[in-house]
This record gives structure tokens, sequence and C-alpha cells, in this order.
């Protein structure tokens, strides 16, 4: 039984890496046209937006009083991404909020 699952993690990983590596692979070797990698661009925006959204909606955290942690943080991430235009400080700034929202503010 233990053989069986080692080998249903080992082929879940080895299709895992193949969906992620051919596809970069292949595409590597041509020249995509402009329009393209223009609308490829915004790809990991869309990714992060459906992120924050889908945290938003689903369950966000809330504190006693019914503040959502989760919009605080979200609009607080909002106005850092506004002000620096990187995602990386806009990340942060999220993170940093809502711990700081969770633990300091609304313990």
């Amino acid at each position: 039984m233990e053989r069986n699952i080692l080998l249903a993690i080992a082929a879940s990983a080895l299709v895992t890496a193949l969906m992620r590596t051919v596809p970069v692979l292949l595409l590597s070797r041509f020249r995509l046209p402009e329009g393209v990698q223009q609308w490829l661009s915004f790809i990991p925006t869309a990714i992060m937006a459906a992120l924050v959204t889908s945290e938003l909606l689903s369950k966000p955290a809330m504190t006693h009083s019914g503040i959502s942690i989760s919009l605080l943080a979200a609009v607080f991430a909002t106005v850092v991404g506004v002000i620096t235009r990187g995602l990386f400080a806009t990340v942060l700034a999220g993170v940093l909020a809502f711990c700081l929202a969770g633990y300091v503010l609304f313990p």
C-alpha cells in the first residue's frame, strides 16, 4: 500500500513538472507576435486580482466588531501599489497590514 502511495506521488510530481516546463521550453523556441506578448504581460496582474478578490469575497477574516481585516489590508495594499507601482511592495504592504490589523489593532 505504501509503495502505491509513493508511486502516485512520484507520478503526480512528474506530470506537474512536465505541465509546467514543456510549454515554456516549446514557446521559448519561437518569437511570439507583439500582440501576444502584450496580452501575456497582463497575466500576473489578473492572477493577483483573482487571488485578492477570492479572499475578499469568500470568507474574509473579521474582527469581533465586524470589521473586515482583509478589506483593511487590501485598501492599504492598494494605496501602496498605486504609489509605488511595484508588486513586491504591494504584496509586502498587504501582508504587513493584515498581520498588524489582525494581531495589534484587533486582538
